[in-house]
């Protein structure tokens, strides 16, 4: 099998021999493409490292390639999140060489690619992937704000406490409830206050103030140390 040369990062690579006499110069994005699904071995730069697995996708945004290196499936038409999957990003500018060892398993009578290939590759919705992202950075953020800034942990457990219950948040090392209660250090339960109008909302806050300090003491009174009492010595024989 003829060793197959990559001979520019922008430029081409040669076609991988699979069989004598077969060396046809292609654009690489093109061979890549073909070889979706297919078994591959790559050598790949700086330190001439060699994989081999089945060729997952290539990306010509990124110019790279995904291998998964997991032995083949027994049964490759399986959906693709029961495959076991061992996988690499190469890219383009780190091949050296690669050859195709195996054809992989594909759909019959399908052209070469995604299309074709076994376990089958459905398109990226790229639209979904972007909610997603930002769903994730908004709740990210909800934590973070969540976390007071230069706070005492006993303060980040009065407010995580609250923040069970009822709608909390730092304003500087202020704790804000129901932005109408506001509780400064050292968060006692005398150093909430509220303006008027607000001493419902006051009495509720306390309330659970009240029951957090009386859960933090209670572990003290409950450990106490028994003390033995003496037995007396018997009298006579």
């Amino acid at each position: 099998m003829a060793d197959t040369k990559r001979h520019s990062i922008a430029g081409k690579i040669a076609t991988p021999k699979v069989g004598p006499s077969k060396d046809v110069s292609l654009d690489n994005d093109f061979i890549l493409y073909k070889a979706v699904g297919a078994r591959i071995k790559i050598v790949c730069a700086p330190h001439n490292n060699t994989l081999e697995g089945t060729l997952f996708t290539t990306c010509n945004v990124t110019n790279a390639i995904a291998i998964n290196t997991a032995p083949a499936p027994p049964n490759p038409s399986a959906s693709l999140a029961s495959q076991p999957g061992d996988y690499h990003i190469i890219p383009f500018a780190h091949i050296i060489s690669f050859d195709i060892i195996g054809p992989g398993e594909r759909v019959t009578e399908s052209g070469p690619g995604f299309d074709g290939a076994l376990p089958s590759i459905s398109k990226v919705d790229l639209d979904a992937l972007r909610v997603r992202e930002e769903q994730t950075i908004r709740e990210m953020k909800k934590k973070d704000a969540m976390k007071g800034k230069g706070v005492t942990k006993e303060a980040q457990d009065i407010f995580d406490t609250i923040a069970r219950t009822l709608p909390t948040r730092w304003h500087n090392t202020e704790i804000v409830v129901n932005d109408a209660v506001v509780i400064r250090a050292p968060y006692s339960v005398d150093d909430a206050k509220a303006g008027q109008g607000k001493e419902q909302s006051l009495a509720h806050v306390k309330k659970i103030m009240e029951n957090y300090y009386s859960r933090k003491k209670a572990p003290a009174g409950n450990n106490r140390a028994a003390v033995a009492t003496p037995i007396a010595p018997r009298k006579g024989g």
